[in-house]
């Protein structure tokens, strides 16, 4: 206790009945979650009665290890979806499923909507399966199934369609033995509504139950959470309505708004105090979230001292701004010190990166676009996982599609197709189906194979039964991974792209490496299974690691989390941030608005806010207003920063008037038809006779000579 705060104290020493802790940006929330809980064990409260529930893997091992190390015992610390696939794997034969069931990720799931188009002969075009697919997952994070969704208004085809390609896919992920990612919490919520004695043993089970990030959850989460509870009323919440910024995501800020309605009798209590930022910062962050309106006050405040002024900057170009903010960087970077690892550029849209990534490219500095393709993403590691699924499952037509033609085999998508219907027609899993196709000589009912393809599937067949076989002898996780990529002559495959042949093979390499890990690290009686299951639950932000002299890049939605001493939010202009698709909507502005008290909070020692008054935009060259956000923080706490650049996109340019004859290298003779000013300087357009095109031309780079 003698290391918490006395309103931390107040928050670890509640014991029964429901707690909400709003806990400020850096106010140590995760620290109340593990003292919480320790004190809780300290009072004889048994591990295996206790539940903590986050949203990250990440997050998850952090609080597992800070308990560790305050009690030395092991609490079941979860996210949502990993609790989920525990409580389906003991329990979901209550609901006619396979408990053996695989997990399809969102590729396998966008595939099967595919599928479920194709048999009902509709074309997937314009989008229309990744639509439906989305659908169908908001459909069930809202616990809706698709005799809940109306058609009655629709305009949209995918929305047309949804109910009846809703139940399609239901009916084939119990086929094929998976369930899609929403499941992980869709049919949990559904046992326990549909079978009250099953909740009754898991309320039993977990007699406290503790949620970290309260404000982010959908409505399958809060609902799997009230269900939990309801016996007990044991729920500790933390979190922060001003850090709700996932509503894209299915996030409803009015769980945590509603908590002390939901739960009548409900404590509250705020953490206000901050350990990461200076006053100045916290000022700044407090004046911005006071014009949301919002049930939950707090003044969130530091005793690290004033601090530096907030640099604010109105760039000429955006081109000017991206110069300031990188040249400010490695001004702190050498004047106090600070690492360029500690440092960061936050943007609201990913296409902001290009500005700054070409400039960071000209000046040599290393930098790390944050919140790319995961590894478990790329397409050489999905492969691979699918074939290994292939070797636990005979009915996983998913995968089996995925891995027929690796490499090709002569069956393409009208025959794959007539497998399909073949197997479904004989009732017969996927691998099993194809076996008799072969026992009967390649013609099996309205099935028939060609010389080639009885060749190609069975060199297939027997490949995968053949790493059956290994699996089943218990050869360790890696060396069946390695034999895998050996047998199913897959390098030849990587082959037909020679340029990323190198890399591709390094991360399969990666892959056993981190098999040969998890096996040492788990203690399973089904390895590949419960490693497959692992991989599928990872989210992207997991496994990053940083070295130390790389700037970070990264939109401002993947900063949740993190802290940098120095922080650089940029393009702070209306239309950008807050994001022109929020203008018509008052509950969409307040979340851009809590998406930039999130940025603010994430600098510790210095912040940047930066914009510009042209930007080249969506394809032209626009004028720029500041953000709203600006005009919101009180001149008192900026220092701002006047432009003392001379924009170098104005020197050593030649300048041409309309009517003047020019000669380019590449179009040939033309006749200049308008000058102007743009974000990238002097602009010319111009009119080429011999090719008959206007073309627009950048002074400084198309190096226009007089003719």
């Amino acid at each position: 206790m003698s290391q918490l705060n006395p309103t931390q104290q107040r928050a670890v020493n509640h014991i029964e009945g429901p707690l909400l802790v709003i806990a400020g940006a850096g106010s140590g929330k995760t620290r109340i979650v593990t003292h919480r809980i320790a004190h809780l064990l300290s009072l004889g409260v048994p591990a295996s009665e206790i539940l903590a529930v986050t949203f990250t893997n990440k997050a998850a091992e952090e609080m597992k290890e800070r308990l560790h190390a305050l009690s030395n015992q092991m609490v079941l610390t979860s996210t949502f979806h990993s609790l989920g696939v525990r409580i389906l794997r003991e329990s979901i034969q209550s609901l006619d499923y396979d408990r053996a069931f695989h997990i399809y990720d969102a590729d396998d799931s966008l595939e099967l909507v595919k599928q479920c188009l194709k048999s009902l002969e509709i074309k997937d075009e314009k989008g229309l399966a990744k639509a439906l697919k989305g659908g169908i997952s908001a459909a069930k994070n809202q616990l809706k199934s698709p005799s809940d969704i109306t058609t009655d208004f629709a305009e949209e085809k995918a929305d047309k369609l949804l109910p009846e390609i809703f139940t399609l896919y239901q009916q084939k992920l119990k086929e094929y033995g998976a369930v899609d990612f929403d499941d992980l919490l869709f049919l949990p919520v559904k046992l326990f509504e549909e079978h009250p004695e099953i909740l009754a043993r898991y309320q039993k089970r977990w007699r406290f139950l503790l949620i970290d990030e309260y404000q982010d959850t959908n409505e399958a989460q809060y609902r799997l959470a009230r269900l939990l509870t309801e016996a007990h009323n044991n729920i500790f919440v933390v979190g922060d309505p001003d850090q709700s910024i996932y509503s894209w995501r299915g996030a409803n800020i009015a769980n945590i708004l509603n908590f002390e309605k939901d739960f009548p009798g409900a404590e509250v209590i705020s953490l206000e105090q901050n350990y990461r930022s200076t006053e100045t910062i916290l000022k700044a962050a407090n004046y911005l979230i006071g014009h949301n309106t919002r049930q939950y006050d707090k003044e969130l405040w530091s005793d690290q001292g004033a601090g530096a002024k907030i640099g604010h900057y109105i760039a000429p170009s955006d081109r000017s701004e991206a110069q300031f903010v990188i040249d400010k960087i490695l001004e702190h970077s050498e004047k106090d010190g600070i690492s360029l690892n500690d440092c960061v550029i936050f943007y609201r849209t990913n296409f902001q990166s290009r500005l700054f990534e070409d400039a960071l490219l000209k000046r040599g500095i290393p930098y790390a676009i944050i919140g790319g393709i995961s590894f478990y993403a790329r397409r050489e590691i999905k492969d691979m996982l699918a074939f290994l699924r292939m070797i636990i499952s005979e009915s996983d037509f998913i995968a089996f599609s995925r891995t027929l033609n690796l490499p090709k085999r002569g069956i393409g998508p009208t025959t794959l197709t007539k497998l399909k219907v073949g197997a479904e027609e004989a009732l017969l899993p996927i691998l099993t189906f194809c076996r008799r196709l072969l026992q009967a000589g390649g013609t099996l009912g309205t099935v028939k194979l060609s010389a080639k393809q009885k060749s190609g599937l069975a060199d297939y067949l027997g490949i995968i039964d053949g790493l059956k076989d290994l699996a089943k002898e218990g050869v360790p996780l890696n060396s069946l991974i390695r034999e895998t990529i050996e047998r199913t002559r897959y390098i030849e495959v990587l082959k037909s792209d020679p340029p990323t042949l190198e890399d591709r093979q390094e991360n399969l390499n990666e892959l056993v490496s981190k098999a040969a890990e998890w096996e040492i690290e788990s203690d399973t009686h089904s390895p590949l299974r419960s490693f497959l299951e692992e991989l599928t639950l990872k989210t992207s932000g997991d496994d990053l690691t940083y070295s130390d002299q790389i700037l970070k890049l990264m939109t401002l939605h993947n900063s949740k989390g993190l802290e940098f001493s120095l922080a650089c939010i940029v393009g702070m202009e209306e239309d950008l941030f807050p994001h022109a698709n929020s203008k018509h909507s008052f509950d969409a502005v307040e979340e851009e608005r809590r998406l930039c008290y999130v940025g603010i909070t994430r600098a510790k020692q210095f912040l940047y806010l930066t914009a510009s008054e042209y930007r080249f935009l969506w394809g032209s060259s626009r004028m720029m207003r500041p953000s709203r956000f600006l005009k919101e923080l009180p001149d008192e706490l900026l220092h701002c920063y006047h432009d003392t650049m001379e924009d170098e996109a104005s020197l050593d340019e030649q300048g041409f008037e309309p009517e003047d004859f020019v000669f380019h290298k590449d179009f040939g003779k033309g006749i200049v038809q308008k000058s102007y000013q743009t974000s990238l300087g002097l602009t010319y357009d111009v009119y080429f006779p011999e090719s008959e095109a206007m073309r627009t031309l950048v002074a400084k780079y198309a190096k226009l000579t007089p003719a």
